[in-house]
């Protein structure tokens, strides 16, 4: 497989990651959990650490905190490879975070709090036009957080596609549930939509997942030059994943492994895709190599340590059992 050079834009916070919460307290109680770490969150970042382990060039666009958040997430980001030169400091801001509750019944079950922080201070302003020409892929993170940006993200996603890139969006869930802030109208520039089922249904309305994800494959940018897009990458969880293409529908299951915690599984099987997607055209071997990185990721605490590198992620792809019906569109 080729690698790709990818400039993603969203948010930048780390995750406190809280393991074995047994329920909420409040009225002054107090309530032994299992373990607290913290480790790098965010969408895009841990999307980007991923995709580096995987054979990709990234650069992140975002903005951060003139703060120990920001510093802690620049560090560990250019540790990983990841290049973080395009990140804007707001210093009168403070860095995002988001506290990450895991179930001590279900480690696949959590709350999310977040505090948006600095991800509101992105604008669209920061893609510039130099960034895109030193790229060959357009990813956009977490859309429904960037308050300043997310209205005109349509016009750089239309731009970077006039300049020769490819585009995708992996909106992640809304917090004010109304599943537009300008998402709608942009997707005829999407090469490449990411979503869970739940994601699916609440940009459409619909609620069944596979009708969703037809009709979403429908909506985004029809005139693709690449020849594995448009599609429509429907993460399934622990039930593996599904693209839905012009060649019909590719569906892979994932791999028994031991589940430690699946923070940032979906963002993994994300950069899995990224990594390559631009210079390979074969959903069969894409996306068993996206489940697979995606299920070894979590075999450890939080998004980023248990990520592997592309040879493991390869070698466990070609245990994975593939087909592809037709019938997507």
């Amino acid at each position: 497989m080729t690698s790709t050079r990818v400039l993603a834009v969203g948010e930048i916070n780390p995750d406190i990651v809280v393991r074995g919460v047994r329920g909420m307290s409040f009225g002054q109680a107090e309530d032994l959990v299992e373990e607290t770490v913290i480790t790098v969150g965010s969408s895009v970042a841990i999307m980007a650490c991923g995709a580096v382990r995987l054979g990709a060039r990234v650069a992140l666009v975002g903005v951060i905190g003139d703060d120990t958040f920001g510093r802690y997430m620049t560090t560990r980001l250019g540790d990983r490879g990841v290049d973080v030169s395009a990140l804007r400091l707001d210093r009168h801001g403070a860095t995002g975070s988001s506290v990450v509750l895991v179930s001590a019944s279900d480690a696949t079950d959590r709350q999310i709090l977040t505090h948006a922080g600095t991800m509101t201070s992105l604008t669209a302003g920061d893609v510039t036009q130099g960034l895109l020409l030193a790229n060959d892929h357009l990813h956009i993170g977490s859309w429904f957080l960037h308050a300043s940006a997310r209205d005109q993200l349509g016009g750089r996603l239309a731009l970077a596609r006039i300049l020769g890139l490819s585009t995708s969006v992996d909106p992640n869930h809304d917090p004010a549930r109304e599943w537009d802030g300008g998402l709608q109208s942009a997707l005829g520039e999407v090469e490449l939509l990411f979503c869970n089922e739940a994601e699916a249904c609440g940009l459409t309305g619909l609620t069944d997942p596979d009708v969703a994800a037809r009709e979403l494959l429908s909506r985004l940018a029809l005139d693709s030059l690449r020849p594995a897009l448009p599609a429509v990458v429907l993460k399934l969880g622990s039930r593996g994943a599904r693209v839905y293409h012009a060649g019909g529908i590719t569906s892979v299951e994932a791999p028994i492994v031991h589940v430690t915690d699946t923070i940032g599984a979906g963002d993994t099987l994300a950069a899995g895709v990224l990594a390559h997607v631009v210079q390979e055209g074969d959903w069969e071997r894409l996306l068993p190599f996206a489940v697979a990185a995606a299920s070894l990721s979590t075999r450890g605490v939080g998004g980023v340590d248990a990520q592997p590198y592309a040879e493991e992620a390869r070698q466990l792809s070609t245990q994975l059992f593939v087909t592809t019906t037709e019938g997507a569109s």
